[in-house]
């Protein structure tokens, strides 16, 4: 358990004094003959703010309490969250209690909460109560091994996005397992792990959480049923499973999940019809793209395109899975082919646009949904696909200027962590997360959001967000892993822009060293410093 004190009042109300002492580092032991507290008389408050997200509670240690002794304690990741009463822009207790009234005594040293947050109000409810504060500590639960995987470029806004969505991602690292978010989605939702698998493999050696994950899902859910109830998080689970096996190339470990694998295929491919159409009867990408019945048409397309496209990548992986391990692969090759028979017309959604270009469809129709309107439009959730879709028909400046434009939007008022969802057009008069809502502002946490995470109940602290990592290794550095084991790599960078990149790419051989300089000539310069056991292709298209 690490402590971390505040770094700034936000605000107090009431009789407040000596509210900077709770500024001050502390010895976290409490005394007979405390000096320098912190005096709340009669109905008063205070709002800490600790600096970033964090995971964990409040450690409180209390000198003396007169009065009436219940305390209100509200965790938020926004301002105007802690501000907020429960029901009140959706300001929610959902998966961990954040808004709670506990009671203190003199003499104490007691820690309350388990929860995302980044600020911390504290209320005295009665007239009566008189609280002498020694200190306020957060007491954070975060694991602290080392990111084996760096990234450092010319540009200061790549460097704290790159950051940002490590630290996102080790926020949602717990107990063993890939959580969706810290605050709110405390679970194993094995349909938005990809991103989440994608990033930890470019930042940790070492991911135990990815198999434990997997196993979560998969021991829950017997066959005929549906991951979490829904189709496509089966067919994620297939991707995933596939793709962290072609990382390690450690067969015995999987050998256990093959049975279940036959069984899956055959139970996707009776929903895969002759002409090429995929149709689960739940067809879920993600929320801005989901249809419900009598809703937008062109949203039913685009998600009967968007599954399409899902089951055709990971049939695709979980193909070179099984000849990997001696199986045979003729039920994946017949819903293949079925697959080619589909035709797509994407209308609106990136998204789906995306998972299209990564599964082959490199139409200009695909092309012009992923540039229209820029960063408008952009997913955390889907940040990889689209990206990637992006730079696949070689607008890697574009690709590059809509990370940053998307991605540091969220910087830009005060984020520490990056989001479940995110619309550029929320920063539209929009105040700072970090900050009092102000009057002819809007709150930029508790009046935007959707679907199911609407106001407050919003986790601005979302694993999935971390997609843009994998990004920055594989397009930006430009290095790719080809065949199993990680015994390949070809690295063909594209800088867009940047003069130097210098990453650490952690392999289950050992960390693999890339530097890209860009030279007078307009040409990339590159060394690489890697495992014997790695075969190192360098092509410098630049």
């Amino acid at each position: 358990m690490k402590f971390v004190f505040a770094t700034k009042i936000i605000a107090t109300d009431g009789n407040v004094e000596n509210a900077e002492a709770l500024l001050c580092e502390k010895r976290l032991q409490i005394g007979l003959k405390e000096k320098n507290l912190v005096r709340m008389k009669g109905k008063a408050s205070i709002i800490l703010d600790f600096g970033k997200e964090l995971s964990g509670g409040a450690r409180i240690l209390v000198s003396g309490i007169s009065g009436k002794k219940d305390v209100r304690l509200r965790f938020g990741e926004s301002v105007g969250e802690v501000c907020a009463d429960l029901g009140e822009k959706n300001a929610t207790n959902d998966h961990a209690v954040r808004d709670m009234t506990v009671t203190l005594t003199g003499l104490s040293d007691m820690t309350f909460g388990q929860t995302g947050f980044r600020f911390l109000r504290i209320d005295t409810l009665h007239r009566n109560t008189h609280l002498d504060l020694k200190t306020v500590a957060a007491a954070v639960d975060t694991h602290t091994r080392p990111e084996d995987g760096t990234f450092v470029c010319d540009d200061e806004t790549v460097n704290q996005i790159w950051s940002t969505a490590a630290y996102t991602l080790r926020l949602c690292m717990h107990n063993g397992y890939l959580w969706d978010g810290v605050k709110r989605d405390r679970l194993v939702w094995i349909g938005d792990l990809y991103p989440e698998m994608r990033a930890a493999h470019c930042l940790y050696r070492d991911v135990p959480e990815v198999l434990h994950s997997l196993d979560f899902a998969w021991e829950e859910t017997p066959l005929p049923d549906w991951m979490a109830g829904m189709p496509s998080y089966s067919v994620w689970w297939l991707w995933i499973l596939s793709e962290t096996y072609m990382r390690d190339g450690e067969k015995e470990k999987y050998r256990k999940y093959i049975p279940y694998v036959h069984d899956l295929l055959e139970q996707i491919g009776k929903h895969i019809k002759k002409n090429g159409a995929v149709d689960y009867g739940s067809n879920f990408i993600d929320w801005p793209s989901n249809y419900v019945r009598g809703g937008d048409i062109a949203k039913k397309h685009d998600c009967l395109a968007g599954v399409a496209y899902l089951t055709k990548l990971s049939l695709e992986k979980t193909k070179v899975f099984l000849l990997e391990n001696g199986e045979p692969t003729d039920l994946c090759e017949k819903l293949l082919l079925r697959l080619a028979n589909g035709s797509f017309e994407v209308r609106k959604y990136k998204q789906v646009a995306g998972l299209g270009v990564l599964a082959g469809d490199r139409s200009e129709n695909n092309k012009d949904v992923l540039l229209r309107n820029g960063a408008h439009g952009l997913s955390t959730f889907m940040s990889y696909f689209i990206l990637s879709a992006v730079a696949a028909y070689g607008e890697y400046d574009t690709a590059l200027q809509m990370m940053k434009e998307y991605y540091g939007g969220m910087l830009s008022v005060g984020a520490t962590t990056f989001w479940e969802d995110f619309d550029i057009d929320w920063l539209r008069n929009a105040g700072r997360l970090d900050a009092l809502p102000e009057n002819g502002k809007s709150d930029i946490h508790g009046d935007n959001g959707a679907f199911c995470y609407v106001g407050f109940r919003h986790s601005l602290c979302h694993g999935w967000s971390s997609g843009v990592i994998p990004y920055l290794v594989e397009t930006v550095a430009g290095v790719r892993f080809i065949g199993t084991g990680m015994k390949k790599a070809e690295i063909t960078p594209h800088l867009s822009g940047l003069k130097y990149v210098k990453l650490t790419v952690p392999t289950v051989h050992g960390n693999m060293t890339v530097t890209h300089n860009l030279l007078e000539n307009g040409k990339v310069q590159t060394q690489v410093d890697a495992p014997s056991c790695i075969e190192v292709i360098v092509k410098n298209e630049q």
